[in-house]
């Protein structure tokens, strides 16, 4: 998958922090069903932002508080990315890198 660093930059400045979450979460979901179609994304929020990917039943849960998303998205324009895939991977996803310069540029 093929991203463009100048539109996220664009993004991350211009949407609040739930839209810029939801947009980030629709980028790793598309990522994710590149690799496997019964890859799901969810986010819910309860106290904190809740980033739930399932596929089967495994589940992966990142939980990022209100301060945290807004500090990632001030951060860099793919800093909310990396620390959700490096969660990922480090709860066992196996992230497979070659398709487009998603990955590439960002871990």
């Amino acid at each position: 998958m093929n991203v463009s660093g100048w539109i996220r930059a664009y993004m991350s400045k211009s949407m609040n922090n739930e839209e810029f979450l939801i947009k980030v979460a629709n980028v790793i979901e598309k990522q994710l069903k590149e690799w496997d179609e019964n890859y799901e994304v969810y986010i819910m929020k309860l106290t904190d932002y809740e980033f739930n990917v399932k596929k089967g039943e495994t589940y992966l849960e990142v939980v990022l508080t209100e301060a945290e998303l807004d500090e990632l998205q001030k951060q860099a324009p793919f800093s909310l990315d990396v620390k959700i895939w490096k969660e990922l991977e480090r709860q066992g996803l196996e992230i497979i890198k070659g398709h487009g310069n998603y990955l590439d540029s960002i871990l």
